[in-house]
């Protein structure tokens, strides 16, 4: 992943902080002997807080105390001179993975019934950040933090019980960075997020092994179809059992890997529908258009062909990682003249749509429901 420098802060600033009650100073004495007058010293120490998620240096005057004579040393106050970040510390473009056994402690917007629940939390930071302020606050119980005012985009992925959600480009407005590494993000649609000290860095490959599977499809892809015009649509749900952990089988591509034979696909029959259009496209590159009045596409069952209605070539990326989508439009009627440029570019799953949509006679509504069947497929060699 691209690392870009985060700009190092070195604030200074004064905050006196007592971690202990001061001794008597009164010199009064009791008998003829003197009580025992508590002896200070202060020394300058520097605090690196490296487990964490973004790492600190903080500079402080340490004052310690001797309460009795030949006893030992103990703090008693201390200020806090400087506060900020190593120069090398990276946050842009970063993943970081955290577990806690109470959900609810790591974003104060989960339901409560979600408390003591078990949770894991990935987070990517976007690779862009702006308007950055930073001072030193105190929190309602007088605790220090260093408080940054910024905006940047994260990802979060949560997964409790089993089940995985993405929640995708959350804006982040601030960040509260405590003295014991624990971070605070304040998300702009309310809720803060709270990072434990104990987070690690992970990889993007660490992200992208967290993703749910849809999501993961498209993460990981370079052509994945981001949007369609014709989501008002009823959906149905198509599958196909060559596809596994978002990968097609490899038996269906057109490389020396495959056997270029279009794979099983399966759906329900839809009320109203006379015939079914199956589309197999990567990005704007058509793979697959078959006319049929059935549900069901056997494996194999088209080849390499060039005539209208049982075209298929498997998918064969030039390179990186590519989506190849399948969409079954269910028509009312005949249809009319599709748009369907095979085995190249310049097709658009939109305008396929528009003209399935006006059947044979002129009249548009063809299409009265569709479904859609994502997975990816990476170029080896």
């Amino acid at each position: 992943m691209k690392k870009t420098s985060f700009p190092a802060l070195i604030l200074a600033l004064s905050i006196p902080m007592s971690v202990a009650s001061c001794s008597s100073k009164d010199t009064t004495t009791t008998s003829e002997e003197s009580v025992y007058e508590p002896q200070y010293r202060t020394e300058s120490e520097v605090v690196r807080v490296t487990q964490c998620m973004m790492p600190q240096v903080i500079e402080k005057n340490v004052t310690y105390v001797q309460k009795e004579k030949d006893g030992a040393w103990e703090q008693d106050s201390y200020e806090i001179t400087n506060w900020g970040w190593d120069e090398n510390f990276v946050i842009v473009d970063t993943v970081w993975k955290m577990h806690s056994d109470d959900a609810k402690s790591l974003y104060t917007e989960l339901d409560d019934t979600l408390s003591g629940v078990p949770a894991d939390v990935t987070l990517y930071v976007y690779n862009n950040l702006w308007g950055l302020d930073a001072k030193v606050s105190k929190d309602e119980n007088g605790t220090p933090f260093f408080d940054i005012h910024l905006h940047m985009y994260i990802d979060v992925i949560l997964e409790v019980g089993g089940e995985r959600s993405l929640f995708e480009g959350a804006e982040i407005t601030g960040v509260s960075i405590y003295e014991d590494g624990t971070t605070k993000m304040t998300v702009k649609d309310g809720g803060v997020l709270i990072i434990p000290s104990d987070v690690t860095q992970g990889t993007w490959d660490d992200y992208l092994a967290a993703l749910p599977p849809e999501d993961f499809i498209r993460a990981a892809s370079s052509t994945y179809i981001t949007s369609v015009s014709f989501t008002d649509l009823p959906t149905f749900e198509v599958t196909s059992p060559n596809i596994e952990n978002g990968y097609w089988d490899p038996k269906i591509t057109d490389t020396k890997y495959g056997e270029n034979i279009s794979p099983e696909i399966n759906w329900d029959a839809v009320e109203g529908a006379t015939n079914y259009v199956v589309i197999m496209i990567d990005s704007d590159w058509l793979h697959m258009d078959v006319f049929t009045t059935e549900t069901h596409l056997e494996e194999g069952a088209y080849g390499k062909s060039y005539t209208q209605g049982e075209q298929y070539v498997g998918p064969y990326p030039p390179s990186m990682t590519h989506t190849y989508s399948v969409f079954v439009f269910a028509l009312k009627n005949d249809m009319g003249d599709p748009i369907l440029h095979f085995n190249m570019s310049g097709n658009s799953i939109n305008k396929i749509y528009e003209s399935l949509d006006i059947d044979k006679d002129g009249n548009s509504g063809n299409v009265i429901a569709f479904g859609r069947l994502d997975a990816n497929y990476t170029h080896k060699d």
